[in-house]
């Protein structure tokens, strides 16, 4: 697996229930990716505000590292592990 830095803002489509959110997909350059598996969540309660911090796996294999800040509820995709 490679490992690449991306820090940028991204579109998701998630689910809210019960106080918990899970993203579903994702849209990076145009292109959506479906997540099939939350591989782990934790929360970042660092400053004022938390962060919501999710690990995800996407159709291709590809590892994904999300997060939802919760001072203006912007997604940025972190980082994602090339599968291959």
């Amino acid at each position: 697996m490679r490992l690449e830095r991306i820090d940028e803002a991204v579109a998701v489509r998630a689910d809210f229930r019960g106080g918990t959110a899970t993203p579903l997909a994702f849209w990076r350059r145009g292109r959506e990716h479906r997540v099939v598996r939350v591989n782990a969540r934790w929360l970042d309660r660092v400053g004022q505000h938390p962060c919501f911090y999710f690990s995800v796996t996407v159709a291709s294999g590809d590892v994904f590292e999300l997060h939802l800040r919760g001072a203006d509820l912007v997604w940025r995709l972190d980082s994602v592990s090339l599968e291959g």
